[in-house]
């Protein structure tokens, strides 16, 4: 059975000028992510993985390219539409929360709600269950400042999940993290995109996140390297360690 792809992209470039000096930090990426997979984004500083990132979650646009969300191009939309697909489509987790400091935990989950258009009420029983879902109901109202890190990390990905997106997005969502948090994260994450089948794409140098990704793209000069999988890795690092004793 063919694989069912949710997000292509096709020769994506993108180019910035600064003065006379010209960078091309991606140099043409083609890649079919597919649905329900658990994804990760692998580089070195300045490989591009953080520019590939934002050109799939539409967060910046190509200079040359096609990105295109379940067969359509998602930079021929309209303004309004593409606003549309990031409420909707999207959900964003970022490694600095972006919470807002004076809402509460429940606040921050029904916010994007909001913007849909969902009733109060309605917003607030299925930004509680989502709160649960991830751990979080003995803390609904506690502000960011009243939680932990990891908790906070935990309101964000409840806030990515508001609007039941096909895509979650996350951004490096363990590196502010310690080990033991960042892996109850990645535990969330790999069971949200198991038990709903969302699809995750993460942009990450954990190594834990990569083995329990599905495929992980390695990013090197602006290109796309190689493709491996999370096993594929799991077993490289195993025969490091033990050549390593």
């Amino acid at each position: 059975m063919e694989k069912d792809v949710i997000i292509r992209t096709e020769n994506v470039k993108k180019r910035y000028v600064t003065g006379e000096e010209v960078l091309w930090a991606l140099k043409g990426i083609t890649l079919d992510i597919y649905r329900g997979e658990f994804i990760s984004i692998m580089g070195p500083s300045g490989s591009g993985k953080s520019t590939f990132f934002n050109q799939i979650g539409a967060l910046d646009f190509p200079t040359e390219g096609r990105v295109l969300f379940e067969g359509q191009s998602i930079f021929d939309m309209t303004e309004s539409q593409q606003a549309w697909f990031r409420c909707n489509r999207i959900g964003y987790i970022f490694q600095t929360f972006n919470l807002i400091q004076v809402m509460s935990a429940l606040q921050n989950v029904t916010l994007p709600m909001t913007f849909q258009g969902v009733s109060p009420e309605e917003a607030e029983k299925r930004g509680i269950a989502i709160l649960e879902k991830v751990g979080l109901g003995h803390r609904i109202h506690h502000k960011p400042f009243e939680l932990s890190g990891g908790q906070c990390q935990r309101v964000a990905v409840a806030r990515a999940l508001a609007n039941t997106p096909s895509v979650i997005l996350a951004d490096e969502p363990t590196g502010n993290l310690d080990t033991k948090t960042g892996t109850e994260i990645i535990d969330l994450l790999k069971q949200l995109n198991v038990e709903s089948g969302v699809t995750v794409i993460c942009s990450t140098h954990d190594p834990k996140m990569l083995r329990s990704s599905d495929r992980i793209c390695w990013m090197l000069d602006g290109q796309l390297d190689k493709i491996s999988t999370g096993a594929e890795f799991s077993l490289e690092s195993m025969k490091q360690d033990t050549q390593g004793r």
